[in-house]
């Protein structure tokens, strides 16, 4: 997904709705997330850009931990964004931590395909989801540069009855006319490793003005650390 910098939050006059809050809370409760143990893993990994491969090995700590021998830069920074997008929604963190410092209100009454809208005041970003069946159906941010819609196509549940999102869309969209400027489309699967869901494969096929770039990423071997 385009790398984007999080806007500062703001100050707002939106009242917290104690009903939409419970909501969101149950949703983030339902996802799966590596636990405050996780010390990080290493594993072989292979980046492939539209057909050039490249091989090597990967650390992973955290977010912001991520080492990885890969010597093309196009694939490494490919690998080093994808990991740490990864590590940074799959990481330890409480609901206050995130989305519940934030004010939460329902945004309709939930007769959309993709559930009700949560709105989030004070995010600096327009944010908003739509939740349904107790996860995240849809995400939806606004940014200097673009905004954009996270559509989730197919989740799987965990052993321990969490959600993983294995299929989504994002939609980018121009914020000068709304007009849509790409479309990826990302594939994730998983493999347990002890008590961790960790990443074996991700594959992206980023579509914009008339030329589809196909990118996967493969771990194997994994190990905790």
């Amino acid at each position: 997904m385009a790398t984007y910098t999080k806007e500062a939050d703001v100050e707002t006059t939106q009242e917290d709705d104690p009903k939409a809050r419970e909501t969101l809370r149950e949703v983030f409760g339902n996802t799966a997330r590596w636990d405050a143990d996780f010390k990080g893993f290493t594993a072989d990994i292979n980046v492939n850009i539209n057909g050039t491969e490249e091989t090597g090995t990967v650390t992973v700590k955290g977010p912001k931990e991520i080492e990885l021998t890969i010597q093309d830069e196009k694939a490494k920074e490919f690998a080093s964004e994808n990991l740490g997008s990864i590590a940074m929604h799959r990481g330890p963190r409480s609901f206050d931590e995130s989305d519940g410092k934030y004010k939460l209100v329902f945004g309709d009454d939930g007769t959309h395909p993709l559930g009700r809208s949560i709105v989030m005041g004070g995010d600096g970003m327009g944010s908003f989801y739509r939740v349904k069946d107790g996860r995240i159906q849809q995400i939806n941010r606004k940014t200097p540069r673009f905004s954009f819609s996270i559509n989730i196509e197919e989740s799987v549940k965990n052993a321990e009855d969490k959600f993983l999102t294995k299929k989504y869309s994002v939609y980018y969209f121009n914020p000068e006319n709304q007009g849509l400027k790409n479309v990826e489309s990302y594939t994730d699967n998983y493999t347990r490793v002890d008590k961790y869901d960790l990443p074996e494969q991700r594959r992206i096929i980023d579509c914009q003005e008339g030329n589809c770039v196909v990118s996967t990423m493969t771990l194997s071997n994994h190990k905790m650390l």
